[in-house]
Formats: C-alpha cells, sequence, structure tokens
C-alpha cells in the first residue's frame, strides 16, 4: 500500500530511538510473548478484559519489523475507534520511531476512506466526496418524506436512518428487500432506501456505511486493485474483532486473502453491538474461517481487583455462546461491591452524588464514571450533579462537531469543495438571513427536480433562466459568488484562513449576537475552538494540509474520541464506556426490563449480549464497582415499581456488601439550601417526606399466585391508575359493576378502586 496522506496513520520519521528486539519482547507474559513471536498464518488471540490485548499489538508490529524485517508500509493495523488509533501510533513512535513511517494504522472507516478517495473512481465516485454525518443523513430523509403523498403514514426519519443502516451492514439491497417486501410498511421502506441511495449519489456524498460498502463494490468489480491491496498487506492485525459486522469481515477477507497473515484480537463475552450489525460469529468461527489458524487465550487481568474479576466471571459464565476463559490476577483482593436499593431513581442519583463526595479525597473525580442501560437515565444525574456542584461530562449528548454554529461553519466548507451537497446548500443558503426566502428557495428546488439538477446548478439556471424576481435574483448570485470565492481560495489558502475569512465575509458573530441574546458570547467560543481545530490540524499533519483534509479528520470522530476532553465525572452509556477503564465505577439501574433490556427478553441471543454488556461494565472498574437498582422508576411521567436485575442475582452473595449510604434518610440535609415551597417547608424536607412515606408504601402485602378472574384484573397485576400512578392488586371483590379492588399505591398505599369509574390500565406481572 502507499504511504498515508494524513496524520493518525504514518509516524514522524525523527522520533524515537532504535529499540532492539530483546526490549520489545521484554515484559511480556507467556501468553502474550506466544502471540508476539508467532510465526505468521491466521492467529486468533482471545483476550479477556484487561489482559494487554492492546500491548501484544503493539509488540507484535515492533517484532515484525525488528525481528523479521517487515517493511512497515506492508503492515496494516484496524481498530475501531481514532481515539484507539491514536494511542496504537503514540506508543508505536515511542518504542520504534522512524521504523514505522508509512504504516497503516486507523479505523475500518478511515481506511476505506482513503482507498475510496485514491481508487473511487474507479466505480464512479468524485473523489471530493462529502461524508455525511447522522445530522446530515436525517436531513436528506427529512426531504424525502416531505416530496412523498403518503408522508403521513410514513414512519420518522430516524426510524428510516436506522432500518436502512441495518439493511445495508447486511448487505442487503433495496431490491432484495423487495422481493420479501408484502406490507405497504416494507414497500415505503424499499422507496425511501432507494431514493436515499440515489440522493447520496446527486449530492456527491456517502455516508459511513457507503465507506465500508463502496470499499467493497470496488474490490468485488476491479479484482487488480483489491488484488493490489492484498499483495501489499504482507500482515494484518485487528482489533476487537468481535465488533465486525459482515462487511468489515469481507474486507479482512480481501486484504488477508494472499497472504493470510492475519491476526485478530478480541473477547467474544465483550460482543456489544449487534444491534449496529455486528455479528459474534466471526470471532467464534474464526478457525472455521481460516484453515491451520491458531488460538492463544490471554487470561491474566491486569486491571481490575480479584472480587471484581470474580464477580464479572460468574456473571458471564452463565453465557453459552462463548469460547470461555478463565480470567485471574494477581491484583490484590479489594474491597467488596458495593450495592444500594433506591426507593425511587431520584434517590438513586442522590446516593451516587453522596458517594462521589465520599471518595473524592482518596479519587479525582476525572477518575470516576456512572454508568448506565439507556441514555434517558442520565437526567436525573445531571440535575442532581449541577444542583450539587459536581463537575460532570456527559459522553453522547450534543458533542462540539454537532453544534449548530460549528455545523453551519462545515456546512460552507463542505460546499467549497463539493458544490453538489444539496444538505449544506440548504443549510447556509440563508444563514445568516441574506434576504433568500422561502418561495425562492422553493423555485430553486422545482428547477432542481425538473432538469435533474443539483441546488447549486439549479440556482444558476434560475438566475440565468430568469425565473426570479429581480431582488431574489441579486441575492442568489451574491451567494453563488461567495462560494465560488470560497472555492478558489480552498484551492489557495490554509484552512484557518478560510474560516476566519467567512466568519467576517458573512458577519456571523453580528449574527449570532443577534438571533441568540445572552448565548452570542459562548456561541462565538465554539467558532473560535473550530478555528483552533484547523490549527492543530495544521500542526499535526505530516503529509501536508488541505480543506478536505480538515474535513475527512472531523468526519471520523466518533463519541469514544470525546471522553476524558472537560473534568469531572464521566457519565455514559455502557456501550460507549467499551474499551475504557475506570479506578471507580457506579453501574447504575440494575433493574429487569431496563437491564436486561425489555426488548431482550424474547430472545436469547439479544439476552446473552444484555449479559455481556453487564460483564463489560462490571470490568470497566479498577478498584471500586458500586451498584444500584431503584423500586420505582419513573417512566413518562409516571412512577413504575421495577424489580432487581437477574444480573445481581447472579453475583455470588459473599463479594457484596450493602452500601452505609442512605440518602433517602436525610434529603433534606443534603445538598444547597432548600427553598421555601407553598404549604410550608423546604422543598428538600418536603421530598424527605414524599421519600419516606413512597419507602413504607412501597411494600405491599404479599399475594399469592395470580389467576385470571375473567375480567382482566387478576390479584396481583400490576395497574397504572391516572391520578394515584402505579399500584399492584391486593385483593378484590364482587363482580362486574359492582366489581372493587384493592390496589396499593407506591405514593399513596392501599385504596379502595371501582374499575367501572375509573381508567386502570392493567399489566400482568
Amino acid at each position: 500500500m502507499n504511504p498515508p496522506e494524513q496524520s493518525g496513520f504514518a509516524l514522524d520519521p525523527s522520533a524515537g530511538e532504535q529499540t532492539e528486539p530483546a526490549s520489545v519482547l521484554a515484559g511480556l507474559n507467556e501468553a502474550q510473548l506466544e502471540a508476539v513471536v508467532h510465526p505468521g498464518g491466521p492467529l486468533l488471540v482471545l483476550a479477556g478484559a484487561g489482559s494487554g490485548k492492546t500491548r501484544v499489538i503493539i509488540h507484535r508490529i515492533a517484532y515484525l519489523i525488528l525481528e523479521r524485517g517487515v517493511q512497515p508500509d506492508r503492515l496494516v493495523a484496524v481498530t475501531f475507534t481514532n481515539k484507539a488509533a491514536g494511542e496504537m501510533g503514540e506508543r508505536l513512535e515511542r518504542l520504534l520511531g522512524a521504523r514505522v513511517l508509512g504504516s497503516w494504522i486507523g479505523t475500518f472507516h478511515a481506511l476505506c476512506l482513503r482507498i475510496l478517495r485514491r481508487d473511487g473512481a474507479r466505480i464512479g465516485l468524485d473523489p471530493e466526496f462529502n461524508v455525511y454525518d447522522t445530522d446530515e443523513q436525517l436531513a436528506l430523509i427529512k426531504r424525502i418524506l416531505k416530496n412523498r403523498d403518503d408522508q403521513a403514514e410514513a414512519g420518522t426519519p430516524r426510524w428510516f436512518l436506522s432500518r436502512i443502516s441495518r439493511a445495508r451492514n447486511g448487505l442487503q439491497r433495496p431490491e432484495e428487500i423487495e422481493r420479501t417486501a408484502f406490507s405497504p410498511e416494507r414497500r415505503r421502506l424499499v422507496e425511501v432506501y432507494r431514493a436515499y441511495v440515489q440522493a447520496l449519489r446527486q449530492a456527491n456524498a456517502v455516508d459511513f456505511d457507503d465507506l465500508l460498502l463502496l470499499t467493497l463494490d470496488l474490490f468485488n468489480d476491479h479484482p487488480d486493485i483489491a488484488e493490489r491491496y492484498a499483495s501489499r498487506c504482507e500482515h494484518l492485525l485487528v482489533d476487537e474483532y468481535q465488533d465486525t459486522n459482515r462487511p468489515q469481515y469481507l474486507l479482512i477477507r480481501h486484504l488477508s486473502r494472499i497472504h493470510d497473515n492475519v491476526c485478530v484480537v478480541g473477547d467474544e463475552d465483550q460482543s456489544i453491538y449487534r444491534f449496529r450489525g455486528a455479528e459474534i460469529r466471526n470471532i467464534l468461527d474464526f478457525e472455521r474461517d481460516h484453515s491451520g489458524a491458531r488460538t492463544i487465550r490471554l487470561e491474566r487481568n491486569y486491571r481490575s481487583t480479584g472480587t471484581i474479576i470474580d464477580a464479572a466471571s460468574t456473571v458471564i459464565a452463565r453465557n453459552v455462546l462463548r469460547k470461555g476463559k478463565t480470567l485471574w490476577t494477581d491484583n490484590a483482593k479489594g474491597e467488596p461491591l458495593e450495592l444500594f436499593r433506591a426507593p425511587d431513581d431520584r434517590v438513586e442519583a442522590v446516593w451516587v452524588a453522596q458517594s462521589i463526595r465520599a471518595l473524592e479525597a482518596d479519587q479525582p473525580m476525572e477518575r470516576m464514571a456512572v454508568l448506565y442501560r439507556t441514555n434517558a437515565q442520565s437526567r436525573q444525574f445531571e440535575e442532581v450533579f449541577r444542583r450539587e456542584g459536581i463537575p460532570h461530562q456527559i459522553v453522547g449528548s450534543v458533542r462540539f462537531y454537532e453544534r449548530k454554529e460549528v455545523k453551519d461553519l462545515l456546512a460552507y466548507l463542505k460546499l467549497a469543495v463539493n458544490p453538489a451537497d444539496d444538505v449544506a446548500f440548504r443549510r447556509v443558503v440563508n444563514t445568516p438571513s441574506r434576504g433568500i426566502g422561502a418561495t425562492t428557495l422553493r423555485t430553486v428546488e422545482k428547477v432542481a427536480h425538473g432538469w435533474g439538477l443539483t441546488l447549486m446548478d439549479a440556482a444558476a439556471r434560475s438566475i440565468d433562466e430568469n425565473v426570479l424576481a429581480s431582488r431574489a435574483t441579486k441575492r442568489l448570485r451574491l451567494f453563488l459568488e461567495l462560494i465560488a470565492e470560497l472555492a478558489r481560495r480552498a484551492s489557495e489558502d490554509e484552512v484557518t484562513g478560510l474560516v476566519e475569512h467567512i466568519v467576517k465575509e458573512v458577519g456571523y458573530q453580528d449574527y449570532l449576537e443577534k438571533t441568540y441574546p445572552g448565548q452570542g458570547k459562548d456561541r462565538m467560543e465554539n467558532v473560535r475552538a473550530l478555528i483552533s481545530a484547523t490549527v492543530e490540524y495544521i500542526e499535526e499533519s505530516e503529509t501536508g494540509t488541505t480543506l478536505r483534509g480538515f474535513l475527512d479528520r472531523l468526519a471520523l470522530v466518533s463519541d469514544a474520541d470525546e471522553v476524558g476532553s472537560r473534568p469531572g465525572v464521566t457519565l455514559m452509556t455502557i456501550h460507549c464506556a467499551k474499551g475504557l477503564e475506570y479506578p471507580v465505577v457506579f453501574l447504575t439501574g440494575l433493574e429487569e426490563n431496563l437491564f436486561p433490556h425489555a426488548m431482550s427478553n424474547t430472545d436469547p441471543e439479544d439476552l446473552e449480549e444484555e449479559r455481556r454488556l453487564c460483564y463489560v461494565a462490571m470490568t470497566r472498574a479498577k478498584e471500586r464497582l458500586l451498584l444500584s437498582h431503584a423500586r420505582f422508576r419513573r417512566v413518562q411521567g409516571v412512577q413504575l415499581p421495577s424489580r432487581p436485575s437477574r444480573f445481581l442475582d447472579e453475583i455470588p452473595g459473599q463479594l457484596i456488601e450493602e452500601s452505609s449510604i442512605h440518602p433517602e434518610d436525610h434529603l433534606a440535609e443534603f445538598g444547597s439550601p432548600a427553598t421555601p415551597e407553598p404549604g410550608g417547608g423546604s422543598s428538600a424536607a418536603r421530598a424527605a417526606a414524599r421519600v419516606r412515606a413512597r419507602h413504607a408504601a412501597a411494600a405491599p402485602p404479599s399475594v399469592g399466585k395470580m389467576t385470571d378472574p375473567g375480567d382482566g384484573y387478576p390479584v396481583g397485576a400490576y395497574v397504572l391508575h391516572p391520578r394515584f400512578g402505579a399500584g399492584r392488586i391486593v385483593d378484590r371483590e364482587g363482580r362486574g359493576k359492582n366489581l372493587k379492588l384493592t390496589i396499593h399505591f407506591a405514593d399513596y398505599g392501599p385504596k379502595r378502586i371501582a374499575p367501572s369509574y375509573t381508567t386502570l390500565r392493567v399489566q400482568v406481572d
């Protein structure tokens, strides 16, 4: 393969010192050493959590270069996040320095992006294509749905995008889905899918799925190109192999088909991305797919205490779809897992906050993480942390490059290099306002639709054909001239100067101050941060700087890359925590139908993935693992009862201790001074009273086995009352219109209810 064109793949030839083979092998344990010096051929390294898998990959690369004489540009190392790729590159740089120049280290998407930039023209792809993020994909689908006659019956843009992505990860083209599209919903999906792909091509844009799929198309349609890359890929190393989907699996097969020196490192017990198309079978069937493959197990854990390892290993051992490993550690046994049984989710959040305060004397907050199953759970933690002044960052919230002012300026840049980008055109044609109204845009869109043109070309034709009012024509012409000027500057100026020119030329600072009173200053700080990002790109690039290179760099940024970018406690879903570690981890919301999620109840493989997710969460902790569940959780404004997660029952009881912190006992004293409420008492005091009342009401009398009386109100069933909220039927008398139920409510205790005169929603437990 040719040397990479952008930083993050090649290392600085002037950095580091030459390292002898003996030092490259020093410090490896027996299993790691066996993997590093593997003579060649397919190799599967089953790496348990915290067992040093990245160390194996890095030292194997160094060993191949120093001891085996493999040229660095004939090595490819692929991982799943830019953060992991960057750390791998830095560690190799310290180990080898100049000898790694030319090696390819990056994510699957980054690797495919480079291949398509170089050779995509062979499949009709304009090399100046833009890479769409999720917001741009959704904007495209919204436009498609808006143009449909049955838009009222269609699903949401996000629904369509999710199913289109799922189909593409499964290598299903629209015509393949169409063969079994018997329902109106499936037929609509096919039509939107087909229109979406067509719109991408017309905009000279690709999405993340395209990066993989179009590279496969390139290799399949042009065997000479596939052979060129495969012949240069003498050794292929793949990290996190358990997370590969079908397209990634096929790319690996393409790249390794000549030399077959493919080393994959992964852990089937940490396969948690099935919803994104990851196939655990890729790692389970590796030996079957690669004749003569060797398997090495890394079972020594360097990360966690013995107690954490024992607890996590006991949970994951219940899964069937696994090859099996026995994790062990020389680390200290450590403290027991701490468990808090909260009356409700609000008290759960307060307990986490109090526990953080109790631990911060020994651990900086940056070394703590709060994990949860779904993003919706973050709200309570955010509110409590803000009230108590606990600094925190939320991974997966609105990221820097998703903020409006940043996306506006990036849209100008994208339009400068790719005038076919209709999504970018719509975003900035009247931002800041330049008097180009909805009527003008509708006319331009009609011209575009009628002539099969991009919006930029349609705008030019609308001017030439005099189909617009003179004032609209003048304003639209000025916009086109602005974009033409930016395109000219893009080929001559550094990207920093180009962004500064846009901000000044369009009066963007004035626009922010007038449009967002009181926020203009903060939003301009984001603009300045974007300018700083362009400076960093210029300083870090080793192979030349271009606007296209800068946009490509931003296109590959993910949630994981922002972890640790701000001070304080990290809050994130367990999926985002994959690959990370913290001395202190709070694993919250351990309740049935939340974790494991309700959608996993009907599929044994989904349930096993939920258990793997629990295993991943537990093994993020190095020293302390604190667990919590709530007896009642507010869902869509209603307090609903919940049961402890089965995963808690799977942890040996001798490894767990109940928490000594009980915030419900002194909630009124916790935090900042409470504000008075009508009726006397502070809000905190009233909250404490509600908690005590709920705690007392939360234990209804025991009921026997449920039997259906035929009217839908069996004793033991959970119900939802429009006034009293969630409760459970504990007794009944009478029949028909005379039926009276005794229902024990979480916040109100027992009540006698006549279902004939109220609306009860019943859920049989």
